[in-house]
């Protein structure tokens, strides 16, 4: 007995995806914690941009310092963790930035009440993910910039992601944190003070993937595969604003205006072209140099290999 059309065209279908995420060739792609700065990750797996390469994407939250062991040993395949990938390169471990999407930084330095500047923050208890990492970076660079020592004018305690940091503060463990833009609803919620807009003071990226060595050299063909399904996932938050919107309000838990706001922080940071802005490589190469003491010059080849983005915009 012949099947009808429909009967053969929704087996068809079926047999396609059951087959398809049978043979899709597993990532795993660490984050340190829900946030704005790895919202194309988030975008691709949503609009199958992944899948469409043929892979079964895995995002992992992993504690900010794990992310370089957990490379090097391949663990882990991507992270978007980038302060300590790019300190540790720096001293010798065989890892490199292939991909960025946001040139300047998406945080603002959030204080309990009672503290409305810089200079109230002296003698107080700061909270960043880890030693040496970009929100502790930035805080750094924000207060030498007032005429501030940053490492002398406060107790810096390494606590986690944006989360966990957010917890610290509502406990009164610690007087101020860096976060994520995206948490700015929940903190005027709580009745924190926003200090600074770090992205108006400071050059440095935030988001993109970095990569080991051995990966480089094993297959190169898959990272092509997650840049160019990752880029597009870049350039929808760019061109797609409604839904880009719809997927934030759900995926960051953002509701009202805040949204928009948030957004608009994106937009002004985003490198839609995969890519990262010298100057904010070069500032985050001098502040890693000066942090562990690096007289050497270190170029952009020895943290950065751009070969695979490169090959992918050069086609139409």
């Amino acid at each position: 007995m012949k099947k009808p059309a429909w009967l053969v065209f929704l087996l068809n279908l079926t047999w396609f995806f059951c087959y398809g995420i049978a043979t899709a060739e597993v990532v795993t792609i660490g984050i340190s914690t829900v946030g704005l700065y790895e919202l194309p990750t988030e975008i691709a797996k949503r609009k199958g941009f992944y899948q469409a390469e043929g892979l079964d994407v895995r995002k992992v939250v992993i504690r900010t310092p794990l992310h370089v062991a957990a490379l090097v040993a391949g663990e882990l395949d991507y992270s978007t963790v980038t302060g300590v990938i790019l300190n540790a390169t720096i001293q010798g471990m065989p890892l490199r930035t292939v991909m960025g999407w946001f040139d300047k930084p998406l945080h603002v330095l959030i204080a309990r009440p009672g503290i409305t500047k810089l200079a109230d923050l002296k003698g107080k208890k700061l909270a960043v993910s880890t030693f040496g990492s970009l929100p502790h970076t930035m805080v750094k660079e924000a207060f030498a910039r007032e005429g501030m020592n940053a490492d002398k004018e406060l107790t810096v305690l390494a606590v986690g992601g944006s989360g966990d940091r957010l917890a610290a503060l509502a406990a009164g463990a610690v007087d101020a944190t860096p976060l994520d833009v995206a948490y700015i609803q929940r903190t005027d919620q709580l009745g924190f003070n926003n200090i600074l807009y770090l992205g108006d003071v400071v050059d440095l990226r935030l988001g993109g993937f970095a990569v080991s060595a051995d990966k480089i050299k094993r297959n190169p063909e898959q990272i092509t595969r997650v840049i160019r399904a990752t880029l597009k996932g870049v350039r929808f938050v760019k061109n797609n604003k409604p839904e880009t919107l719809g997927i934030m309000r759900d995926y960051l838990k953002i509701s009202g205006d805040y949204v928009e706001k948030i957004y608009q922080f994106a937009l002004r940071s985003l490198n839609e072209n995969g890519l990262l802005a010298k100057a904010s490589l070069d500032n985050e190469i001098r502040l890693a140099r000066e942090q562990l003491k690096v007289k050497d010059a270190v170029t952009e080849e020895k943290v950065a290999d751009w070969r695979f983005i490169n090959e992918i915009l050069a086609k139409p």
